[in-house]
C-alpha cells in the first residue's frame, strides 16, 4: 500500500515502530518486525518522508498493524539534501501526526502531502508560498484560519482596514471584537491580509510572482505561529526549529 512514512522509532531490540499515511486507511502505526536486521524485506526503506510501498495486516492483540515488507517508491532525496526543505518537511509531517485522527482516510489531505513533497524536491519555496501552503494544509486538516471574515464577529474585515489575529479565535479579528485579557499583539496590516486573501484564491503559478515585504512575512509566520500552537496546546517541535534557524 502506498505510504508517507511520518515518524518511526526503535520498538524493542530489533522491531520499529512506524506511523504512516495511507491514502485509503488514513494515518496507521505499524510494527515492523526484525526491521533492524532484514535487508531484505526492509532495506532502509522505512525512513520519515519517504514514499513507499508496504506490505500490511492486521494484528489481534491491538489496533495496530504489521508491516511485513517495504518497498521504496520516492525517497525524496533533493529534500534530504538541504536542511531547510528537510525542516520544512519534517513541520509538516509533525502537523499530520498531531491533527490527523487514527484509521480514518483524508485522500485530499495524502494527495495534498504528496505533491507539497514533490514541489518541495524540486526547489525551496518562498517564505510566502510556504506559508500559504501551510495554510490550505492546515484547511484540509480541519483547522483552517480565516483571514476575510472575523471569527470573532462573523462579519467580513473590509479591504484597506488592518486587523489583529487571535490564535484563541482562529483568525484576523476587528480591533474592537477582542477585549483587553485577549492577546492583542499580532496585529495583520491590510497589505498582509491582501495578499493572504489573494494568495489563497489563485493558481500556484500566480502565487509565485506574489511579494510581501519583511514585516508583512513577519506578521503572517507569527499569526501562523500562533494559531497552530494554540491548537496543539503544547511547543511544536518542528516549529521551534525552523523559527529559531529562521528557515521559513
Amino acid at each position: 500500500m502506498e505510504s508517507i512514512i511520518l515518524r518511526k522509532q526503535d520498538w524493542g531490540e530489533a522491531d520499529e515502530l512506524v506511523v504512516f499515511l495511507t491514502r485509503d486507511l488514513g494515518r496507521l502505526t505499524g510494527v515492523a518486525k526484525n526491521a533492524k536486521k532484514s535487508r531484505v524485506r526492509f532495506g532502509g526503506h522505512l525512513e520519515p518522508l519517504a514514499l513507499v510501498d508496504l506490505s500490511l495486516r492486521s494484528r489481534k492483540r491491538d489496533d495496530l498493524v504489521w508491516i511485513d515488507e517495504a518497498q521504496a517508491m520516492n525517497g525524496f532525496l533533493g529534500i534530504r539534501a538541504d536542511l531547510s526543505r528537510v525542516a520544512k518537511a519534517s513541520y509538516f509531517s509533525e502537523l499530520g501526526l498531531i491533527f490527523l485522527p487514527e484509521g480514518h482516510p483524508e485522500p485530499a489531505v495524502f494527495d495534498f502531502l504528496i505533491g507539497f513533497l514533490e514541489s518541495l524536491q524540486k526547489a525551496d519555496p518562498g517564505s510566502l508560498l510556504f506559508m500559504l501552503d501551510e495554510i490550505q494544509f492546515l484547511a484540509l486538516l480541519g483547522y483552517a484560519p480565516r483571514f476575510d471574515v472575523c471569527p470573532a464577529c462573523g462579519k467580513p474585515v473590509d479591504r484597506g482596514e488592518d486587523a489583529l489575529f487571535s490564535g484563541i479565535h482562529g483568525g484576523a479579528c476587528h480591533r474592537g471584537c477582542l477585549n483587553d485579557s485577549e492577546d492583542r499583539s499580532l496585529p495583520l496590516s491590510p497589505d498582509t491580509l491582501a495578499i493572504i486573501r489573494k494568495g489563497l484564491t489563485v493558481e500556484r503559478g500566480v502565487v509565485a510572482r506574489l511579494r510581501l515585504n519583511s514585516k508583512g512575512l513577519q506578521e503572517m509566520r507569527q499569526a501562523l505561529s500562533a494559531f497552530v500552537r494554540s491548537l496543539r496546546g503544547a511547543e511544536i517541535k518542528s516549529l521551534f526549529f525552523l523559527e529559531e534557524m529562521r528557515l521559513w
